[in-house]
């Protein structure tokens, strides 16, 4: 049985959030943990996601320990860039064509995509609490969110490329390889006309 400052430390280096395979794999034991939830040093955020009771819940982490194969797209995503400043109510998760979960649409917005387009763009990046997670890179985001099958509010993708295209390390050229992988280049091109 490992000590109380040990599993402090765990806790610690994982941003107060734990699976039930990280407190396997450290050899915590079913019974360990349900008394770690007994004596309130632990909480049960999600199913097999676990946290401390006196850090604040990150919904993007959590979500992604439990979906391993989701990654945040879409208007999660923006979020994260800094380029939305509307708090997601569900996370948009994109997942391979074919993943089947029934729960899914209960805690998020799924999406699939086809396995090529899928693994492309794939970033970690830190959420506000400062957990990594996956999403796609910034300039696929802006080439994706103008899909009309991804119904993003026209509002949010007008504020969303005027903050891009201000940002000094932003990629026209990667843009507009994403744009011709989503089809999007003459809307993108539009944008670019006008904003830049």
């Amino acid at each position: 049985m490992t000590n109380k400052s040990e599993f402090e430390n765990l806790l610690k280096q994982n941003n107060y959030v734990l699976s039930r395979k990280q407190l396997t794999k450290k050899n915590y034991s079913g019974q360990q943990i349900k008394s770690y939830i007994r004596d309130n040093m632990l909480i049960l955020i999600d199913k097999g996601i676990y946290g401390s009771p006196n850090h604040l819940e990150d919904a993007f982490y959590t979500i992604q320990l439990r979906l391993k194969k989701g990654i945040i797209s879409l208007n999660s995503a923006l979020y994260l860039f800094g380029l939305s400043d509307r708090v997601p109510d569900k996370i948009e998760l994109t997942f391979p064509r074919g993943y089947k979960n029934s729960k899914l649409k209960e805690q998020i917005v799924p999406h699939q995509q086809v396995p090529q387009m899928y693994n492309l763009g794939i970033e970690i990046v830190k959420t506000p609490n400062g957990n990594n997670v996956r999403v796609y890179s910034i300039d696929r985001t802006m080439a994706e969110i103008l899909r009309p099958q991804n119904h993003v509010d026209p509002e949010i993708i007008n504020k969303a490329y005027k903050q891009y295209l201000k940002q000094p390390n932003k990629n026209i050229a990667k843009l507009l390889y994403f744009a011709r992988k989503f089809n999007t280049v003459k809307k993108v091109q539009e944008y670019i006309e006008i904003l830049l």
